[in-house]
């Protein structure tokens, strides 16, 4: 009867510590790649409304195209996106490197390649309660 208990209690709490992590990655480097291949993705896919929460409303964007370096507010980031002035086109992405340096900052550096352009960022991410927000962001664009 007592094995039977603790088989039962072994279940029941590998069932629930289990069910909790549905949504969240385990190592928490894996938490910052999810979110920096989301944004990317989450561009291509012009998906405006998808990309607002993982974005600081106050982020600013630097892109690098050849001599010009451009800076991009996070609500005319967005609404480029939504106006497909930006995105659309699927690219692969690379993570090249993700550090957090003292565990409630990180950064993240990306490749994301299609095939008209080579994108190489470098994202800075802050903890917002429990999940990983892009703060900053440092885009180089060459074209392929």
């Amino acid at each position: 009867m007592i094995m039977k208990t603790n088989v039962w209690i072994f279940v029941v709490v590998f069932c629930l510590t289990h069910t909790l992590q549905i949504g969240y990655a385990a190592n928490p480097i894996d938490s910052l790649t999810n979110v920096a291949e989301q944004f990317v993705k989450i561009v291509d896919a012009n998906d405006a409304e998808q990309l607002k929460p993982l974005l600081h409303p106050e982020m600013v964007q630097f892109v690098q195209l050849g001599s010009q370096l451009i800076p991009f507010k996070t609500a005319d980031f967005i609404q480029m996106v939504a106006d497909k002035k930006i995105g659309g086109k699927p690219r692969d992405v690379e993570v090249l490197s993700a550090n957090i340096l003292r565990g409630q900052t990180a950064e993240v550096r990306i490749r994301a390649v299609s095939d008209e352009y080579d994108f190489m960022y470098q994202l800075a991410m802050a903890k917002n309660g429990s999940k990983w927000i892009i703060t900053g962001v440092l885009a180089e664009i060459r074209k392929v």
